[in-house]
């Protein structure tokens, strides 16, 4: 199977917009909560107790190197569409990439903000509500199995029933000079529209993604130097990607890269004026 030369956001995309964050937020403390009962119930409350050990936040030792090589902001947005290609909604996200850590925030600044941040040197992630000012903490472990799962579930752009075709179209997207390519797959239904550039140079391969890194959960991002190129594989960025489902004319979703700076806030990881409320507590 032929690589794709591209770093694509395209996991990072499907991530960020899988869902409300307010929904894996009840998800992922229903879950925490599930599993630690049904592993550590009653009749097992002492083998229970050795095997928590496993998921404190000391003794996860997954991060040996807790650094993130690059400290970026990558600010998204996607709208949502209606059979009749009628808007249904709308809604913003930020990535920032920390020094040990990332920070998603979704809906920056309205009603419905809500933020995850993950400590990749104190194991440990958290569910910040801003207007509450308080901090659900929980081991990362939970969350990492969720985002593996969500992973696997993305969209395929090796499948053998999919092909890519590189158009002469162009047009300038947040600044940046972008080529149009087509991704289409018989077997399910699908196109997607991919505006790519060349213009962005910055590599997030190597940064920590949810429990993992990038270059753990994408399975298209490299080509080998030894590799003959194929003209209609993406290279660069993908900027845009407009999707179709079932042989629509209309999209179902576009999501788009709205901007990528080398430079991240440390604002977004202070936790100092928060209320932290960790569930392990609790058990």
């Amino acid at each position: 199977m032929k690589k794709i030369y591209l770093f694509s956001i395209t996991t990072l995309l499907i991530f960020a917009f899988a869902g409300p964050v307010n929904a894996q937020r009840g998800w992922i403390k229903r879950q925490v909560k599930k599993d630690m009962k049904e592993k550590y119930a009653e009749p097992e409350k002492e083998k229970g107790r050795e095997a928590l050990k496993d998921v404190t936040y000391e003794n996860d030792s997954r991060y040996p190197v807790p650094e993130n090589p690059v400290q970026a902001t990558l600010s998204m947005e996607t709208t949502t569409f209606k059979n009749n290609g009628k808007v249904k909604e709308t809604t913003t996200a930020k990535m920032v990439f920390g020094n040990t850590g990332e920070c998603m925030i979704m809906n920056e600044g309205t009603k419905n903000e809500n933020r995850i941040l993950f400590d990749y040197k104190g194991a440990a992630m958290y569910m910040i509500d801003p207007k509450e000012n308080t901090a659900t903490k929980m081991p990362m472990i939970n969350f990492q199995k969720m985002a593996e799962k969500l992973a696997g579930d993305q969209i395929d752009l090796e499948d053998s029933n999919g092909v890519w075709q590189r158009t002469d179209e162009t047009k300038t997207i947040y600044g940046h000079n972008c080529r149009k390519y087509i991704y289409t797959n018989s077997k399910e239904k699908t196109t997607m529209h991919a505006w790519v550039t060349k213009e962005i140079s910055i590599d997030l391969s190597g940064n920590h993604l949810f429990g993992g890194q990038i270059k753990d959960f994408s399975n298209s991002s490299v080509l080998t130097k030894s590799s003959k190129l194929d003209e209609n594989y993406p290279q660069g960025m993908m900027v845009r990607s407009v999707h179709f489902e079932k042989n629509r004319e209309t999209p179902s979703m576009q999501m788009d890269i709205t901007s990528l700076e080398n430079k991240s806030d440390a604002k977004y990881f202070d936790l100092s004026n928060y209320k932290v409320n960790d569930v392990l507590d609790k058990l």
